[in-house]
Parts: C-alpha cells; sequence; structure tokens
C-alpha cells in the first residue's frame, strides 16, 4: 500500500520532512490518514493510497537490511538468520503459509472420518516403532536414560488395541543420523491407525488424504513434481496419476 505524505494533510507533532530523515528500511510505521487515490479524476491510472495525516515510528531497524537488488541469498545466513530471509523472500513466507495449510487440511482430513487426535509420549524407556539411532537424554527425577522417540507407532497401536478403533497423530520425530535435502534430525510425521482395516484401505484413505490435501493448499488438480535428479513430472491430483 502506497503512503502519500503532504504537508498540508499533516496534524502531528513532528513535520513530514523532519521524519524522513530518519525513518529506515526495515522501519516499522504506523500510519494515522485516509484513503484515495493519486489521481483522483482518473480511478484507471490513480493508484490507491493512504493520504498521512500522522507517521508514527513504532520499531526501529536497528542494522542494515540486504538491498532489493541483491537480495538474501547466502544459504548459511538463510538458515541462521530465519526472520530476515521471511522479511526478504516472500517464498519463504509462502512455504510457512502452505505448511500450515497442510497442517489444517490433514487434522480436519481425519475428523471428518472419526478418527480421534492423540499425544504420544516423545521420551521412551525404548527407542521402539522404528529401526533407526535414538537422541538420548536423562530423567533427573527418576535416574534413568531416556530415548528421544524415533516413531510413535507402538503406543498409537496400543490405543487401537485398547478400544480406539480410528486414531492419528502429528507430531515431532528423532532420529540421530545423517543429514541432507531430504532428512532431518528433527521432523514431523502423520500416524493414523483404523481397526479392521487392511492395507488397500489405508492405500485407499492415504491416496485421498493426499491428493486432497494438493488440491486444497494450490488451489489446482495439476502440479509439477520436480525430482532430486533433476526431472519433472505432472501430476493429476484429479484423477490420482503420478
Amino acid at each position: 500500500m502506497q503512503i502519500m505524505c503532504q504537508s498540508n494533510n499533516a496534524t502531528g507533532d513532528v513535520p513530514f520532512a523532519a521524519q524522513h530523515e530518519y525513518l529506515r528500511r526495515g522501519d516499522i510505521i504506523g500510519i494515522v490518514g485516509f484513503p484515495g487515490r493519486t489521481n483522483p479524476k482518473n480511478r484507471a491510472t490513480g493508484e490507491l493510497s493512504i493520504f498521512a495525516r500522522e507517521v508514527i515510528l513504532l520499531t526501529p531497524c536497528l542494522h542494515m537490511m540486504p538491498t532489493e537488488h541483491y537480495g538474501f541469498k547466502d544459504q548459511e545466513q538463510r538458515h541462521r538468520k530465519r526472520h530476515l530471509d521471511l522479511i526478504m523472500n516472500q517464498r519463504v513466507r509462502d512455504t510457512f503459509i502452505k505448511r500450515g495449510k497442510m497442517i489444517e487440511y490433514v487434522r480436519q482430513f481425519f475428523k471428518d472420518r472419526d478418527f480421534l487426535e492423540v499425544e504420544t509420549p516423545m521420551m521412551n524407556q525404548i527407542a521402539g516403532g522404528a529401526t533407526a539411532k535414538p537422541f538420548k537424554t536423562y530423567h533427573n527425577a527418576y535416574d534413568q536414560e531416556l530415548f528421544m522417540r524415533v516413531a510413535p507407532e507402538l503406543y498409537l497401536k496400543q490405543l487401537v488395541v485398547g478400544g480406539l478403533e480410528r486414531v492419528f497423530e502429528l507430531g515431532k520425530q528423532f532420529r540421530n543420523e545423517d543429514a541432507d535435502l531430504t532428512h532431518n534430525p528433527e521432523f514431523t510425521t502423520c500416524e493414523f491407525y483404523m481397526a479392521y482395516a487392511d492395507v488397500y484401505d489405508v492405500m485407499e484413505i492415504t491416496e485421498e488424504l493426499v491428493s486432497g490435501m494438493a488440491v486444497h493448499v494450490t488451489g489446482g488438480e495439476q502440479t509439477v513434481f520436480h525430482a532430486q535428479n533433476g526431472e519433472e513430472f505432472n501430476i493429476n491430483w484429479a484423477k490420482r496419476k503420478w
């Protein structure tokens, strides 16, 4: 949104010209004013703007921001300064938003099918549920070594055996192994279990979940998958063909 600061509209204690010297890129400011167009006689060319009566500095930016021309591209710095990466790169913000939509969709998908969302322990006496090297921790009160979970499978199956016939969990897993483009030592999974279902039921539910989520997040039925070897594949989520 464009802000128009004209001295004849100013009502604040500090003139606009005096503030101009102290405002910097990255500052967060508040505007008191009224909406309008820069060329009210021609709505096609006049840009929608806020005509300021007062400009208030809410939060100053204490460090020099990267220029828009060069951007913020260094991978090491981007991961160490995620806040700056979010400010400078719209695609990063879009990724966070899409992830939120995915989590929202998964929860609603299972709730619509009478699944109960549960939380199972993240610290276990054994590293069970999958074959992976665990992270170790120590519980002082119990004087006992514990393992960060590598999978929630065992507890979820106990819930099904106990009579909760449809359960799912969205949660963190931890594996003390190599890290690369497709593996992270801390990651999020979704596991679901349903009594009286076989492998074909699980396959059908999974396909329905993934295809519906893709349409929900992207807004369309066609997407392109970029493989690590550089190949691209067209995916039709409506027909579930890939």
